[in-house]
């Protein structure tokens, strides 16, 4: 029950921190500027910083090595998963490529980073954000390989696989590996030094949850309740694949919080960076925007339903 009241608690706080995000770019007293300027702030520093500073405060062992590699090859096939699923109903509501591109990519690329650090911190300490970490780049693999290459395929635009598996070398994954080297060889930040970044990431959380509600700002909410498709995205990644999850796991012998946080970066919101990335490809921009809006608002909700189902099947 702990456990449960933890997240409840957490997605009561991170919901607060979005709401004031929303209002604040919603009536202009933050501009789309200064809340994108927010986000490299993010990106660039206050999140890696997060990362080496939480992952060197524990002691790596065999073990936690083995864990990473299972749930990275694990994290390959729900995400692959998640994405045929997506490619299925996009063709059962017989979307045209430019959406459909899009709608699948919303059900396999989840705001793992943004949204599941925190949470995943919070409940499963340091441990539990070495293996979100794993998770997010198994996830970042996808979305700048597969998914980078369908959506320029919607103009049959070029793209080099190459140059977009540079995104993969960034601050975030950057701090992982220098996290995993210092965990390897005991070497940990103290003192002042120790003080001053443990109180950089800590402000990760709310500024994350700013920034996403500074973006939830800018959809349309006229158009919201007739968009059935993403409806049925909410209910299906963030509820129904979550629970097959729980089943499979019941039978695969591996830590149980490796089991816990593949389900829930699979239960999480779709990721607001694909915004990004249609932007760029020309995909459908407005209709990614809506479907962050309504999976992560429905996560307030959903994620501590996954996370109950989790402690009692």
């Amino acid at each position: 029950m702990n456990g449960f009241n933890t997240i409840v608690n957490s997605i009561l706080t991170l919901g607060l921190a979005m709401l004031i995000g929303f209002v604040c770019v919603k009536t202009g007293y933050i501009t789309t500027e200064q809340k994108n300027a927010l986000s490299k702030i993010i990106i660039r520093i206050t999140l890696p910083v997060l990362v080496v500073t939480s992952l060197t405060k524990m002691d790596m062992d065999a073990e936690k090595v083995a864990n990473c590699f299972i749930l990275a090859a694990i994290a390959l096939v729900v995400i692959g998963v998640m994405w045929l699923v997506g490619t299925l109903f996009s063709r059962i509501f017989k979307m045209e490529k430019k959406r459909a591109i899009v709608y699948s990519s919303m059900y396999a690329f989840g705001n793992v980073v943004f949204m599941a650090y925190p949470l995943i911190q919070e409940l499963y300490g340091a441990e539990g954000l070495l293996y979100a970490a794993v998770y997010a780049m198994m996830n970042d693999l996808y979305l700048w390989t597969l998914g980078v290459y369908k959506m320029a395929s919607i103009n049959s635009a070029e793209t080099s696989i190459r140059k977009n598996l540079k995104n993969l070398v960034n601050p975030a994954t950057i701090g992982f590996v220098i996290s995993f080297i210092m965990m390897i060889f005991g070497l940990k930040f103290t003192g002042v030094v120790g003080d001053v970044l443990n109180g950089i990431g800590g402000t990760t959380t709310y500024l994350s949850m700013l920034f996403i509600g500074g973006t939830l700002a800018g959809v349309d909410f006229k158009r919201i309740y007739r968009r059935v498709p993403l409806f049925v995205l909410t209910a299906v990644k963030m509820l129904i694949l979550p629970m097959i999850l729980m089943f499979i796991m019941r039978f695969l012998n591996i830590d149980e919080t490796v089991k816990h946080v593949i389900i829930l970066q699979a239960a999480i919101p779709s990721a607001t960076i694909l915004t990004i990335v249609a932007t760029e490809y020309n995909g459908d921009v407005t209709y990614t925007a809506e479907g962050a809006f309504i999976t992560t608002i429905a996560s307030l909700a959903t994620l501590p339903l996954v996370y109950y189902l989790m402690t009692v099947v």
